[in-house]
């Protein structure tokens, strides 16, 4: 019988915020595939887990995932449809020899993760693939905590966005929402700030580069500009 697949949510960054559910299928399966974003480099999901669960006996298999933007609007570069094809096909061999495997990734595998185009990659080739999502704590939830700032309240309204997000969208998002989130805001920061600015905002807006860990930092984003943020941060814009 084909194994099951798991893909883990294993939190922002911190071990010890990692959840009961995550560290028990992470300690029970055989291999575990864990993503990278450059060739050369390691991964940060497994950094995350090592602390936490033991490796030994365990067949760690790495995947390379490309950088590359993946919009919804455009078709997915090459590179980046190739990456997801020679994983899953890593994958499944794994599971076709009857081994169950995880696929730990950072936040919770709901949002903005490359877990899920492996995912929609396996299923397409195996329509009836036995998969099971474990949640994670996001990092908008990691960064609210330590700001201390509520995400939403009552009624209000959010919209999460990441900061490539075009112009015009951006601007009707701040308009229209009590709450906005900025995902992957290190890159787009001068921008972001520009428009809040104009848009009377910037002293609602904070940001939290790397949410969880020990060199977090809560900054203003009225002092941020021109700053060299982590790619882990996250800006939030609460209105009332």
């Amino acid at each position: 019988m084909r194994g099951r697949f798991y893909i883990v949510g294993v939190g922002p960054g911190a071990p010890d915020l990692l959840t009961v559910r995550a560290i028990r299928v992470l300690e029970r399966v055989p291999v575990l595939f864990v993503p990278k974003g450059r060739s050369e480099g390691s991964s940060v999901a497994l950094s995350i887990i090592e602390d936490v669960v033991s490796l030994t006996n365990k067949e760690v298999i790495e995947l390379y995932f490309p950088m590359d933007k993946v919009r919804r609007v455009s078709e997915t570069s090459k590179t980046v449809r190739t990456a997801w094809q020679q994983a899953a096909a890593a994958v499944l061999n794994k599971l076709d020899a009857g081994l169950e495997a995880a696929f730990p990734t950072l936040g919770d595998p709901s949002f903005y993760s490359t877990a899920q185009y492996l995912l929609m990659v396996l299923t397409r080739n195996i329509p009836d693939l036995r998969a099971e999502m474990i949640p994670g704590i996001s990092s908008i939830n990691a960064a609210a905590c330590t700001a201390r700032v509520p995400v939403v309240l009552g009624d209000e309204r959010i919209a999460i966005l990441p900061a490539t997000y075009e112009e015009e969208g951006i601007r009707e998002a701040l308009q229209s929402y009590d709450t906005v989130v900025f995902m992957k805001i290190h890159k787009d920061l001068d921008r972001i700030l520009t428009t809040l600015r104009e848009l009377t905002l910037l002293d609602q807006a904070v940001i939290v580069e790397r949410a969880s860990m020990e060199d977090e930092r809560v900054i203003p984003a009225s002092k941020a500009r021109g700053l060299d943020l982590h790619y882990f941060s996250t800006m939030i814009v609460r209105k009332n």
